[in-house]
């Protein structure tokens, strides 16, 4: 007869193997985190080529390696950011954004091409991909 473990579903808490978790402040993030939730249907991957999906993701990886305030001083064509009002933008806004926010982030791959979003604490929002340039007057 086989005899059940009294430690079966029991999860040991310390050891050789184990580490502590460390637990990180949400107000410690100094980079970006990437969020593609909000993104709109006419600016999404699904109208990108393969280098185009290659380079956000490369652009993202170098990003996410940065801090917010990095991105900033960055010139806007390069690894920085551009900020565009929203009066500018030519495509239906998420329904998330509120009345106050009255401008987006343009941060660059693929030379010069924009993903557009919104960055809320160290999160960015991807709204838009901007591989054709018509989102906003460029």
């Amino acid at each position: 007869m086989k005899t059940k473990s009294k430690l079966k579903g029991v999860k040991p808490t310390k050891g050789k193997l184990l580490k502590e978790k460390e637990v990180v402040s949400i107000d410690a993030f100094q980079h970006p985190v990437f969020c593609f939730k909000y993104i709109h249907q006419d600016f999404d991957l699904n109208h990108c080529t393969a280098d185009e999906k290659v380079a956000l993701i490369e652009q993202i990886i170098r990003l996410s390696g940065m801090t917010w305030n990095d991105i900033k001083l960055a010139p806007k064509h390069g690894l920085g950011s551009e900020k565009i009002t929203i009066s500018a933008i030519n495509a239906g806004l998420p329904e998330m954004l509120t009345e106050d926010v009255d401008h987006l982030l343009a941060l660059r791959f693929l030379g010069k091409a924009p993903f557009v979003g919104w960055r809320n604490k160290f999160i960015f929002h991807i709204f838009y991909i901007d591989r054709g340039f018509t989102l906003y007057k460029h």
